[in-house]
């Protein structure tokens, strides 16, 4: 029986060391333990079953290990000319970035299993992809119609990298890989070989070095120079990306992406030559994505105004529309309207409500709550109707912020998606404010045992994720509800 790949350093030590059974070395296992000499061995203990890929710096193999399991091995190579400095050069930052890729644990990245970085040459195993997303694109480039769902997986591996100020540098459908956990299909990104690069001889690397096709999605800026890199270098990528996806028109490299339709003002967005003018995160391209999938289709009935042009429009609504759009939201409106009028909340539009006409923002807010918790939206809208919902939660005051992390709580466990159920969780956190936290206990209660207690269930269940590390109040509250 294959060995199961440990998800993490405390999986790996409270089921026991899988891999020590057979002598074979857990990448997480302390390293004083006397088996850690196992991995002096792991190379001539591998059988490569075939060739996978090939770079410009690296080869990828599918090789077996003794107990049958089958991984991904990637060998820095020599795969084209380059002198003998540049060369030693570029082999260090392989083992630099290979280091820096073990330290970052998240959903959307790959993971490294085990490294041997001090072999001739160095390499690194990790687990095989079913496939990769260039791959799933040339089979059918919408997806089955669910692109919004990997570019959603993107832009969470973004969002956890641009935190860190790390870049990739060399985003692109050959470097985001497809697995399938738990019958769910999840997209990672891979391949780090080209980020956070502040060393010399980085122009001489750009020329030499990016792989087959990245010239295809690299921001113009860095084409020349790794150095001048930012996260609107990987928001470029992600245009490109998105430009496979949602376009028939060929593209030119290093050039803003011009097109008509309703995906045209977001591409543009992402690939503006200047980086200044590109959208400012990954989030925010996410967002955009959305506003496009609400799309209204009709008027707001019984309105005493054109909200849905207002909140299209180039400037802010001022406070005193906002108030008046709380007041048709809680009165007239219907719930064809409010789910037309909140897809229409972009997070710059929740950000200036907040900021301009915070009384009218509490408002709105539980009404966009209640929409959240009550609508079914497709899979793929899940993360950025989240990134929204935070917004809200981030500004306003006690009632609201109870009931957008509701919200969280029904969009993540309802639709099993990960990223949302990890913010409900991050935001109910130790850190917690202690009087939001006992105003959610109350909420709780209100609730009750059965809508509660089972999504806690789910949470607990669906990302390894363990009820004590919540708010202390929240703990006892879910202990007593919960019995």
């Amino acid at each position: 029986m294959a060995v199961p790949v440990q998800s993490s350093p405390a999986a790996a030590l409270s089921s026991g060391c899988l891999y020590h059974q057979d002598c074979f070395c857990c990448p997480f296992c302390p390293k004083e333990d006397p088996l850690v000499s196992c991995i002096l061995k792991w190379r001539v203990r591998m059988k490569v079953i075939k060739r996978i890929g090939q770079g410009g710096f690296g080869n990828v193999d599918e090789v077996e290990l003794e107990n049958g399991q089958r991984l991904a091995r990637k060998e820095f190579a020599k795969n084209q000319p380059l002198s003998a400095e540049l060369l030693e050069n570029v082999r260090r930052r392989f083992v630099k970035e290979v280091k820096v890729q073990s330290a970052i644990e998240h959903p959307n990245i790959v993971p490294i299993i085990q490294s041997d970085l001090k072999s001739e040459p160095p390499y690194y195993l990790m687990p095989i992809a079913q496939s990769s997303l260039d791959d799933d694109l040339r089979q059918d480039k919408t997806l089955g119609g669910r692109f919004v769902g990997a570019i959603s997986d993107i832009v969470a591996a973004l969002e956890e990298l641009h935190s860190m100020q790390i870049f990739h540098r060399d985003l692109k459908p050959q470097n985001v890989l497809r697995f399938t956990e738990d019958e769910i299909d999840i997209y990672k990104i891979s391949d780090f070989g080209l980020i956070s690069m502040k060393e010399s001889n980085l122009s001489e690397l750009t020329k030499s070095g990016m792989g087959k096709g990245s010239d295809y999605y690299t921001a113009p800026e860095i084409h020349a120079d790794l150095r001048k890199a930012s996260a609107r270098s990987d928001v470029y990528s992600l245009g490109c990306i998105l430009h496979d996806m949602v376009s028939n028109e060929p593209r030119v490299p290093f050039r803003e992406i011009k097109e008509p339709g309703e995906f045209g003002p977001i591409l543009s967005g992402c690939t503006k030559d200047d980086p200044s003018k590109r959208f400012s995160s990954a989030k925010a391209v996410l967002d955009a994505i959305l506003t496009v999938e609400f799309e209204p289709t009709a008027v707001l009935s019984g309105a005493p105004e054109d909200f849905l042009a207002i909140l299209a429009a180039p400037e802010p609504p001022e406070p005193a529309t906002w108030n008046r759009l709380a007041d048709y939201l809680e009165g007239q409106a219907t719930s064809q309207d409010v789910a037309a009028t909140c897809g229409r909340l972009t997070a710059d539009r929740i950000e200036k409500l907040c900021r301009d006409a915070p009384e009218a923002a509490n408002r709105i807010a539980l009404i966009f709550a209640e929409w959240v918790s009550s609508t079914a939206f497709s899979f793929e809208l899940s993360d950025a109707v989240a990134n929204r919902v935070e917004l809200f939660f981030q500004s306003c005051d006690f009632e609201a912020k109870t009931e957008c992390l509701m919200a969280l709580l029904e969009l993540g466990t309802s639709h099993n998606r990960w990223y949302v159920e990890r913010k409900f969780v991050r935001l109910c956190s130790a850190d917690m404010d202690d009087n939001l936290a006992k105003r959610l206990v109350v909420k709780f209660h209100i609730e009750g045992k059965g809508r509660v207690c089972r999504k806690i269930d789910h949470l607990e269940h669906s990302i390894d994720f363990d009820r004590k590390n919540l708010h202390p109040r929240l703990v006892k509250a879910l202990a007593d509800l919960c019995l």
